[in-house]
């Protein structure tokens, strides 16, 4: 199991694997702090059943509420080993998580007292409790026999709507804003049959997300050309990575999941201006922050307007947006 929280006081994760061994890393004030050893029975034997619970078992993404900008940061992100896969759950908000407080309100106090460990490893790098490449947190980015997908992207842009506001960017499927910003989103997946999902959706403080949602069919040439993108070998070699919790005056962050040999690989970046991050210990500064290797995206955000945001289709209507999580049935 993979748990994140990630507030305005602190970014905790946790990575438990069955026989107990942990790997902790908390964030306070700037301060990286990693911890490593075997949890008790006790811990082990309680967690089981909280991640074995009805409700979560039967959780999907799909049924979390969406939101892009909400009053508060506390950022729930949770990864289950299960026989089928990762079961991948994000809870934007504390709001998203009330329908399922029952259950996730025991995980999150679990989280609470088991990152109480003593004596960090002195010079250890942080690697925010991923597990390793060969055991994908995809959760429902992962590809389905009878519908595999080529790739899926996920970009989210925020904005002030007045001078001065700062608001904190988390992962890429939620920014949370603490008031006056406007978050646009878009996502598109294409399918190895060449059909293809886009939506569009901005929110504002305090009103609706509006989505616009289109579904089309591309041609073998342009599916092609995506492979290429893809196939790039920098980009390819990349490891699974995931966006780190930074307050910023104005940023965008990129989550994309592409189907690999070996598995879905995960990958985020992020830009963002005037960034105040944990690591900074929340800090204001006006400097402009990118990740490594974002430029490995421009080709393919690139291929995306040209060959889906651009081609004329039919708006759909009464269709709920599925933020572009892969579906096991042809679109």
């Amino acid at each position: 199991m993979r748990i994140e929280r990630q507030t305005r006081e602190e970014n905790v994760c946790m990575l438990v694997q069955p026989n107990g061994h942990y790997h902790l890393e908390r964030i306070i004030t700037g301060r990286p702090r990693v911890f490593e050893g075997t949890l008790e029975a006790s811990a082990i034997n309680e967690l089981g059943p909280l991640l074995n619970s009805d409700q979560i078992t039967n959780l999907k993404q799909a049924h979390i509420e969406t939101t892009l900008a909400s009053e508060d940061m506390d950022q729930v992100l949770l990864a289950i080993s299960r026989p089928y896969g990762w079961q991948s759950l994000n809870f934007p908000s504390g709001k998203s998580r009330k329908p399922y407080k029952a259950a996730m309100d025991p995980l999150v106090k679990w989280l609470d007292r088991n990152k109480q460990q003593q004596n960090p490893i002195v010079g250890a790098p942080t690697n925010r409790c991923l597990p390793p490449q060969s055991a994908q947190t995809g959760g429902e980015s992962k590809p389905n026999a009878a519908n595999p997908y080529v790739m899926r992207i996920v970009v989210d842009h925020y904005e002030p709507l007045r001078l001065g506001t700062a608001a904190s960017m988390n992962s890429t499927t939620s920014m949370n804003s603490t008031a006056d910003f406007k978050v646009t989103r878009l996502c598109a997946i294409v399918y190895e049959s060449g059909r293809y999902r886009l939506e569009k959706s901005i929110q504002e403080f305090g009103s609706p997300v509006r989505p616009e949602i289109y579904r089309d069919t591309l041609g073998k040439v342009q599916v092609d050309e995506l492979r290429n993108i893809l196939n790039n070998p920098k980009l390819a070699s990349l490891p699974n990575s995931a966006a780190p919790a930074v307050f910023a005056r104005e940023g965008e962050l990129i989550s994309l999941a592409v189907q690999r040999e070996k598995g879905v690989q995960a990958l985020s970046f992020s830009s963002f201006f005037g960034a105040r991050t944990q690591e900074k210990g929340m800090k204001d500064n006006t400097s402009l922050a990118v990740s490594a290797n974002v430029e490995l995206t421009h080709p393919i955000r690139k291929w995306v307007k040209q060959n889906v945001e651009e081609h004329k289709t039919q708006q759909l209507k009464d269709v709920p947006s599925t933020v572009c999580v892969p579906s096991t049935q042809p679109e």
